[in-house]
This record gives C-alpha cells, sequence and structure tokens, in this order.
C-alpha cells in the first residue's frame, strides 16, 4: 500500500511576524486581565480589612445610644415616681370639675323644651352649686312646667316680666352635685 501524504500548508506559509504580533498580543492582554484581577482582589481586601473598624465604631455608637436611652428611661420613670401623686391628684381635680359643668349642662338641656330660650346663665362650681339664669319663654304653660322641674332645687324666681308674646324670668337654683 502506498502511502499518501497531504501537506495543505505547502503553499500557505505562517508569517512568523503576524503570528508573534498577534502572540504578543494575546498574552499582554492576558497579563493585563491578570493584573486587573489582582488589583481588585488587593483592593477587596484593603475594603474588608477596614470595614470591620467601621463597623466596630458604628456598633460602638449604637451601644453608646442604647444605654442613654436605657439611662433616659430610669430617668422619666424616677419622675413619674415622683410626680405620680401630684399627677393623679391634679387629674382627679380636673376630671371633677370638667364632670360637674357639663352634667349641670346636661340637666339643663334635658329640662328645658324647645319654647324655652336661655339669654344669660353663670354657674358656680361647688358641690351645691347655685346656678343664675334668666330665660325667655314663649308661652305660660312652657315655663310653669319649668317651675315643676325646677322646685325640688330650691327655686327662687327673682324678676317675671311678660312683654307681647314672650316671658323674661330671672332664676337661680341650687342643684348639689349627688342629684346629677
Amino acid at each position: 500500500m502506498s502511502k499518501i501524504t497531504y501537506n495543505l500548508a505547502a503553499e500557505r506559509k505562517v508569517d512568523a511576524r503576524s503570528f508573534a504580533f498577534r502572540a504578543t498580543l494575546l498574552v499582554l492582554a492576558a497579563m493585563l486581565l491578570i493584573a486587573v484581577a489582582f488589583f481588585n482582589l488587593a483592593r477587596q481586601r484593603q475594603r474588608n480589612r477596614t470595614e470591620p473598624s467601621a463597623n466596630g465604631m458604628i456598633g460602638r455608637q449604637i451601644s453608646d445610644r442604647q444605654r442613654l436611652s436605657v439611662l433616659q428611661a430610669k430617668e422619666i420613670d424616677a419622675w413619674k415616681k415622683t410626680w405620680g401623686k401630684d399627677l393623679a391628684a391634679a387629674n382627679r381635680l380636673i376630671g371633677r370639675k370638667s364632670f360637674s359643668f357639663r352634667a349641670r349642662l346636661d340637666f339643663l338641656e334635658s329640662v328645658f323644651s324647645p319654647g324655652i330660650r336661655i339669654r344669660h346663665i353663670s354657674l358656680a362650681n361647688e358641690s351645691a352649686g347655685r346656678i343664675s339664669m334668666a330665660i325667655t319663654a314663649q308661652s305660660l304653660k312652657e315655663l310653669f312646667a319649668l317651675y315643676k322641674k325646677l322646685a325640688p332645687y330650691e327655686l327662687v324666681i327673682a324678676n317675671e316680666t311678660q312683654a307681647a308674646a314672650e316671658v323674661q324670668v330671672n332664676l337661680n337654683f341650687r342643684m348639689p352635685d349627688e342629684k346629677i
């Protein structure tokens, strides 16, 4: 058997200069990529070294703030204990006063009929406080119904004047808080 050999490169020869130039470019590109990788790794290591110290500083600041907030909470609790009784007494007085006025005005609203208007009112905020008022009634029937409702509260009619279609009355009565 005879051997057949094909030489495809016989007509084309490799240009040594072009091959050397391209091989050098590939080697330089590979070296550049390796250098960039080493540079990035070195920079990452440097960043990793500085971050724990920054985290440590932030951690110290956080712990300082927490300790300060705990101290402030203890101080607030101490003030609450010192002022607790005074504050409770003041709140009770405020509650009694607002209850007294509100209850008295609610009572007056329930007693008065739609035909009676209050022109002036003065309230004494005491346990058996006197209420003085000037009212206008459209009819005597409504006025007498009001007198009947206020009779148990020491009603005193100071002045009663009848105009054309209205009756103007100045009256006062005493109403203890227990009856509200």
